[in-house]
């Protein structure tokens, strides 16, 4: 089931035909289930029916695409004749740049009053999943019969899910846990050695339990599967695209690169700037290096040099 506890679920709609997409519908390839595909670039999915064909006959709908994307995907699934009983699932990891908002507060504003929804983390690397090797994933929602029947949907020998009614903090989690990624890219980028890299991955757990802790999440949202298990794959792991912007922004000298990680950066520093007194929100300085180096545009190899120094990896 996707759906509400008692509703038979035969038809899952996937937002979103790209690399996350694919290897979501990978996932359900064996289950016995009709699944397709709408993106909203006609050239991915060529031939693909209208919403308003695809969406009132969903039971489940998958939200497969960029955080930023998801206003408008929400709008359009809504307006074109969405079940009351339709599950909508967000893989998206990311915070809105114009509310300040993880998925998980966005989605019951932008969705039908009442509407069932849950979000998704941990680590899926999409290439792997595409390859059949195990991934992980925590779902969370307020409605737990939404949870299980997503956990029983999707389980497999290769793809284990937990469930949690944490919904905010396994957003959260996700948002971290890409920016954070992004150093370890930089550091890659600079060719850091193991111990190096070692202590900028324990700095950036610390520093992403301690925003968690600012922002009022669960600790063990941040510390378990959706949080540090998802933010380790999405470090180290070539098929990571957080960890690749970094490394890019170091090989090309370029700055401002988009991408879930960067596109959080700075609404996730204004929420903690809201949170925390000048003094408290200042005591983030791996996060404030990721902004020096890709946002203001300063070489990652001084600034790291800098940060080395200071004694503030330790």
């Amino acid at each position: 089931m996707c759906d509400n506890e008692g509703m038979e679920m035969k038809f899952i709609l996937i937002i979103g035909a790209g690399e996350l997409g694919r290897a979501v519908g990978k996932l359900l390839e064996d289950k016995p289930v009709a699944v397709s595909f709408w993106d909203a670039d006609p050239a991915k999915m060529p031939g693909q029916k209208k919403l308003g064909e695809l969406v009132p006959a969903a039971d489940c709908v998958l939200l497969c695409i960029p955080s930023w994307a998801v206003r408008d995907a929400a709008s359009k699934i809504s307006a074109a004749g969405l079940r009351k009983e339709a599950a909508v699932v967000a893989f998206s990891k990311g915070i809105e740049a114009q509310s300040l908002k993880t998925m998980g507060e966005l989605l019951p504003e932008l969705l039908p009053v009442d509407q069932p929804f849950a979000v998704v983390g941990g680590p899926m690397l999409a290439a792997e999943i595409m390859d059949g090797k195990p991934a992980a994933a925590v779902i969370a929602s307020k409605n737990a019969a939404v949870a299980g029947n997503l956990r029983e949907l999707f389980a497999s020998d290769h793809f284990k899910a937990e469930v949690s009614d944490d919904v905010f903090g396994v957003s959260l989690a996700g948002v971290l846990k890409n920016i954070y990624a992004v150093a370890l890219g930089i550091a890659d980028g600079l060719r850091m050695d193991g111990n190096q890299k070692g202590l900028l991955a324990g700095r950036a757990m610390e520093e992403m339990a301690k925003a968690a802790k600012a922002l009022g999440a669960g600790a063990e949202a941040v510390s378990g599967t959706a949080g540090f298990a998802d933010f380790l794959a999405t470090a180290y792991s070539p098929y990571s695209r957080n960890r690749e912007t970094g490394e890019e922004i170091v090989k090309s000298g370029k700055c401002g690169l988009k991408g879930e990680g960067l596109v959080s950066l700075l609404p996730l520093m204004d929420r903690l700037g809201a949170a925390l007194d000048a003094k408290a929100a200042s005591g983030f300085p791996l996060l404030q290096l990721i902004r020096m180096i890709a946002v203001d545009c300063e070489p990652a190899g001084p600034a790291f040099e800098s940060f080395w120094k200071s004694g503030q990896a330790l």
